[in-house]
């Protein structure tokens, strides 16, 4: 057990991500991304919290590929998710109908109270590559609120404690 307190170790973290976003890379190369087969489709990740790489956890951010007449996962998710069709064309199953898009267009899901469910059909000559991206709220602000967090001066007592 560390003999740091819980607000030592808030600050510790602090200077760590700002020290990883002082490292990190303002371009990313999608050539240099993995392609990964998951329950959604083919994706490649730009911004995702588990890089290390990117200087901002802000977002996530991918892009999606859906082979020719295939279909994405069925997800459930709060929402607040925006897709920009780069390539191909297809419809979105959402509440009940079916949405058509082609490449160009913005697919805009509203964030709902009890989530939403949402899936991608691709219906066209090609592979289906849009863009996915949603607000990473979990570590948008990063342990320092979204503001430079240090100790100027400490109380009196903690600096006794410390001589």
């Amino acid at each position: 057990m560390s003999d740091s307190t819980l607000f030592e170790q808030l600050l510790e973290a602090a200077k760590a991500e700002r020290e990883r976003v002082a490292r990190g890379s303002n371009h990313i190369n999608r050539e240099e991304l993995p392609v990964e087969l998951n329950q959604m489709g083919y994706m490649r990740w730009y911004l995702h919290p588990a890089l290390e790489e990117p200087s901002t956890r802000a977002l996530y951010f991918l892009e999606l590929e859906i082979p020719k007449g295939s279909k994405s996962g069925l997800l459930q998710h709060q929402g607040n998710v925006i897709h920009f069709v780069l390539e191909g064309s297809g419809f979105t199953e959402y509440e009940g109908g079916e949405h058509q898009w082609e490449a160009g267009d913005v697919i805009a899901l509203p964030v709902k109270e009890a989530g939403i469910q949402f899936r991608h059909h691709n219906t066209g000559l090609g592979a289906v590559k849009m863009l996915v991206c949603w607000p990473n709220f979990d570590s948008a602000n990063g342990p320092e609120g979204g503001v430079y967090m240090d100790v100027l001066e400490p109380c009196p007592e903690w600096a006794a404690k410390q001589s």
